[in-house]
């Protein structure tokens, strides 16, 4: 009886400090991304000008190195993140000066196709053809000669990104504003490649690309970028002076042009960038985007993985249930970053290295940031007759957000969540972006950028992007970006990697696991 009635006296003292106790050992973890915590718009506007401050950023150029190295010292400023690198040995494409005569008079050149075969100082001279879009180009119809080539346009019917039209899953758009029976387009300089192909093999001397935009907008221009030289000199005009190369075509009259791109390729090292945030256990969440563009909204994503890296350090390591490292990756300017047997750039030498990672539990999923907050620019008619469109920014509207999402429901739905609680208008959520075929693992082969490479070895990944008219262009800097949405988007893309962090793998994955297995079982995967 002693002992009950001592053992009541004590229960009063040692009762108190339970919560303290329970208090401290399980800390308050955040539901949602605290705003207030977060950057806030002009912080985004003053990393953007800095990124903007080192110009354009092809692979392994100087400003490219800067630019990296800027980002390790934000990095290396955020508390317990642990940094490293993997180096890789290229040959950096360097433009030493392009020009362009028709019939002894100077036409204005807006940039070189890079990677074009050099002619050196002296140029090359031979009579012009126009060979007009779907002509092939043959030895009959090129060999000796220069080939004048119109640019594409691309386009996309708006119906294909709804949940009835083959890759939509879920579509955002509260206000409406995208057209079901419209499409989105924009000038495919990409087509380059297969002209340069084209004419090398026909023993062509060089080609011009003709866009409908004028030398303004496309001065600098950057496509393709696959890091292989091509066997013939390329170059872009703009309007006006495709204009000038035709209409001294029409006369009938052979017209002899003089084209010089003098390029050279210097052997340089380029880096991807790693900052690791350890987590309670050790399987990642990578987050990643590229570092090597020619515009602030090319590459603004490692903008927002500097902040959401802030963020997520500020809290206790209880609730980061799962290791968070950050990818600042190299390659996507030079695609064929290892040799031309791979074109996947530095995206797909992580991926490659994360799928060998992932079933040993190493990896969780990958987030790939592109294009946030990506302005809409609409193409108009130029005004007094001039030839060509022109990109006017329309003031109201971004660029459709596309996000494509792997084989996941429950990965899916977290998403949609957070673009609609954070208000991430013109968003579709999308199971890809190319059309599905069920003999491959996975059946949609294509996400439309950085995320491809991840898809396709078969890790969950959420992959945002937007393809604005803009993009391959340095002429247009940060006011190309809509900083209140990309602001919206990193808010969201941060609470979709907070609540990955408790999420069941087997939510995550989806049917992934299953591909995986179908994949070890024999089942082709992409080409």
């Amino acid at each position: 009886m002693r002992r009950l009635a001592l053992l009541a006296l004590l229960l009063p003292l040692v009762a108190p400090a339970q919560p303290a106790f329970a208090q401290a050992a399980a800390p308050a973890c955040p539901v949602r991304v605290d705003p207030a915590a977060f950057a806030s718009e002009a912080r985004l506007s003053t990393l953007a000008e800095r990124q903007q401050a080192f110009g354009p950023r092809p692979t392994g150029s100087t400003a490219h190195a800067d630019y990296v190295d800027w980002l390790e010292d934000e990095m290396a400023a955020v508390p317990g993140l642990q940094l490293s690198s993997l180096p890789y040995a290229i040959d950096r494409w360097d433009d030493l000066g392009t020009g362009l005569t028709v019939g002894g008079t100077a036409v204005q050149v807006a940039a070189p196709v890079p990677f074009s075969s050099s002619t050196g100082a002296g140029g090359v001279s031979a009579p012009l053809v126009h060979l007009a879009a779907g002509t092939n180009i043959t030895a009959a119809n090129a060999a000796g000669k220069i080939v004048v080539r119109d640019l594409p346009w691309t386009s996309v019917p708006n119906l294909l990104f709804y949940p009835l039209g083959g890759l939509g899953y879920s579509m955002y758009d509260p206000g409406l504003t995208i057209n079901l029976l419209g499409s989105e387009s924009m000038e495919a300089p990409a087509a380059a490649d297969a002209d340069l192909k084209a004419a090398a093999a026909a023993g062509a001397v060089g080609v011009i690309e003709v866009s409908r935009l004028p030398h303004a907008q496309i001065q600098g221009m950057y496509a393709p970028y696959e890091g292989l030289p091509y066997g013939v000199p390329g170059a872009y005009v703009g309007a006006d002076q495709g204009k000038q190369i035709k209409d001294a075509l029409a006369a009938g009259q052979p017209v002899q042009a003089a084209l010089t791109v003098n390029a050279a390729w210097t052997p340089t090292t380029t880096r991807t960038l790693l900052a690791t945030l350890p987590g309670g256990s050790a399987q990642k969440i990578v987050v990643e985007s590229h570092t090597d563009g020619m515009s602030p909204v090319w590459d603004n994503g490692p903008l927002t993985m500097i902040e959401m890296a802030r963020y997520l350090s500020s809290l206790p390591v209880e609730c980061r249930p799962r290791t968070v490292q950050f990818a600042f990756v190299t390659g996507h300017l030079y695609q064929h970053l290892t040799g031309p047997d791979v074109r996947e750039g530095g995206a797909g030498q992580l991926a490659a290295q994360l799928d060998a990672e992932y079933d040993q539990g190493g990896v969780s999923s990958v987030v790939v940031l592109e294009h946030l907050g990506a302005k809409r620019y609409d193409a108009v008619a130029r005004p007094n007759g001039l030839p060509g469109k022109q990109l006017v920014a329309n003031a109201t509207l971004t660029e459709l957000l596309m996000v494509p999402v792997s084989e996941s429901t429950p990965l899916r739905e977290l998403v949609k969540g957070h673009i609609q609680y954070w208000d991430v208008r013109r968003t579709a959520i999308l199971k890809g972006l190319s059309a599905a075929d069920l003999a491959t693992v996975p059946h949609h082969c294509g996400f439309g950028g950085e995320g491809t490479p991840y898809n396709q070895h078969l890790l969950p990944v959420i992959a945002p992007i937007a393809a604005p008219k803009t993009l391959f262009s340095p002429r247009f800097g940060t006011e190309a970006i809509d900083l209140p949405a990309m602001r919206k988007a990193s808010l969201a893309f941060t609470d979709v990697v907070l609540d990955l962090g408790p999420m069941a793998q087997s939510d995550v994955a989806g049917d992934v696991t299953t591909m995986r297995q179908q994949r070890a079982s024999g089942t082709p995967g992409c080409a």
